[in-house]
């Protein structure tokens, strides 16, 4: 990947925002640690020499000028105090002890050069001194070398220097290490984007295996490209059984109309081809109406707009309303319902459902059969379920994921009424509602259980 690109990412900015945030961060924590630090220790200086100067003061007014001479030259020459340097100067300012500089005589504190140093550079090696003239006129000066404080800070400011520099290379770093998996990442997405839009839909981004942001974003693309997939899939499916199966009945429709056109040869005969065609274009329109229905159900709508439904409530309704025709039809229809199961739903879309499982079965099963509708609440690993059961043949445990397509039909089913919609049009309705169909052997006969998840 060219360098450019890399700066230009928004996670290299933000690793550069973070990197000068930190550094101002550690500038000025290192501003305050240095300025205590060097505080203390001048604060350390100034109070050595202050005890000095006020043991002189006392030694001269205890022993007079000579007497603070001598205790000057014997401190000079004493070890563990050379680290003091010292003058002492009478009241005409001749010297009297001392190895400082003679410069005229100023109280206070101040900075002065060390000896031997020439006064070139008095901040090189410079002395830290305090001048004060005593109560008879004598002048003293005791000053302290400051090299050991210059030293400490001119390692902190060293090893602050160098710490600084190694983590703005480190934050440099890892600015663009993170760009570059960020753009990889990027690329590929845009790689398999590309490929799906040339119209390979089976396509889908690679996933690292972390749970970071990326594998997230590309897992619910990568579920959206399933759920468009399946779209085009069941697109095609119904453009080709269309054009399958709506030939029967389009041209068992023209043969009537043909028949009506041709063979009527008293006016009771041409009202009754003209019936039998309106039949067959009745049956059109309900195959369409049907498949028109389940687009609408399935159009990837927002499970929004649901209300709280009373499961049982729906399924006495259905109970009541088959029951005269499983009588008529020799079937007997029974109904376990728990009270109080609600799930959210549309109370339409949810009666439909029902009602053509309830269909399916009468009209698949031989007479005498059994037929149960059951409601139960919430099961062990689910929520509030749906059972339609009956006794009959049942479907083969092969063809049960294949009923579901639209027109599908089984072998001993074309000769019955339908257009094989039935069950499409159930599962279209629970997939709106969240729910899951299976069908199941019920030992014998089949099973057909709606579950919301718990």
């Amino acid at each position: 990947m060219r360098l450019p690109r890399l700066l230009r990412t928004p996670s290299f900015r933000l690793s550069l925002i973070s990197a000068a945030l930190f550094g101002a961060a550690a500038v000025l924590v290192f501003g305050v640690m240095y300025w205590e630090a060097t505080g203390f220790m001048a604060r350390q200086i100034d109070g050595s020499i202050g005890t000095q100067m006020t043991a002189l003061a006392e030694d001269e007014r205890t022993g007079g000028p000579a007497h603070l001479a001598d205790v000057v030259t014997r401190r000079q020459s004493a070890p563990g105090t050379q680290e003091f340097v010292y003058l002492v100067l009478d009241a005409g300012g001749t010297r009297l002890a001392g190895n400082l500089p003679i410069s005229p005589p100023r109280a206070g504190w101040q900075t002065v050069a060390l000896p031997d140093q020439g006064g070139d550079d008095p901040d090189d090696h410079a002395l830290r001194a305090l001048g004060k003239r005593l109560e008879d006129g004598t002048f003293v000066v005791v000053a302290r070398d400051t090299h050991e404080l210059d030293e400490v800070a001119d390692f902190m400011e060293h090893t602050f220097a160098a710490g600084f520099a190694v983590t703005l290379a480190v934050a440099i770093g890892a600015g663009l290490l993170v760009s570059a998996e960020f753009l990889r990442r990027l690329d590929s997405i845009t790689r398999t984007s590309v490929e799906i839009m040339a119209g390979d839909l089976s396509r889908r981004i690679p996933l690292s295996g972390g749970t970071g942001d990326f594998d997230r974003l590309a897992g619910n693309l990568n579920g959206m490209l399933d759920r468009i997939e399946a779209l085009m899939d069941g697109m095609r499916q119904v453009t080709t059984d269309i054009a399958h199966d709506m030939r029967t009945p389009l041209t068992r429709l023209r043969h009537r109309l043909e028949q009506a056109r041709t063979g009527a040869r008293t006016a009771g005969e041409f009202k009754a081809a003209l019936d039998r065609a309106l039949g067959e274009t009745d049956t059109i329109l309900e195959t369409f109406a049907a498949l028109l229905r389940i687009a609408q159900i399935s159009s990837g709508m927002p499970r929004t707009g649901l209300s709280p439904v009373d499961l049982g409530a729906i399924a006495a309704t259905i109970a009541e309303t088959y029951g005269p025709v499983a009588e008529d039809e020799k079937h007997t229809l029974t109904a376990t319902i728990t009270d109080g199961v609600v799930v959210p739903g549309d109370s339409h879309l949810l009666t439909q459902m029902l009602a053509n499982l309830v269909e399916n079965a009468l009209k698949h099963t031989p007479s005498g059969s059994a037929i149960t509708l059951a409601v139960r609440a919430n099961e062990p690993g689910r929520g509030p379920v749906l059972v339609v059961a009956d006794n009959g043949p049942g479907i083969p445990e092969d063809e049960r994921s294949k009923v579901f397509r639209r027109f599908y039909r089984l072998g001993a089913s074309r000769t019955t009424p339908g257009n094989g919609l039935g069950l499409s049009l159930v599962a279209a309705i629970a997939e709106r509602h969240g729910a899951s169909v299976l069908l199941e052997d019920n030992e014998p006969g089949l099973r057909a259980t709606v579950a919301w998840p718990g």
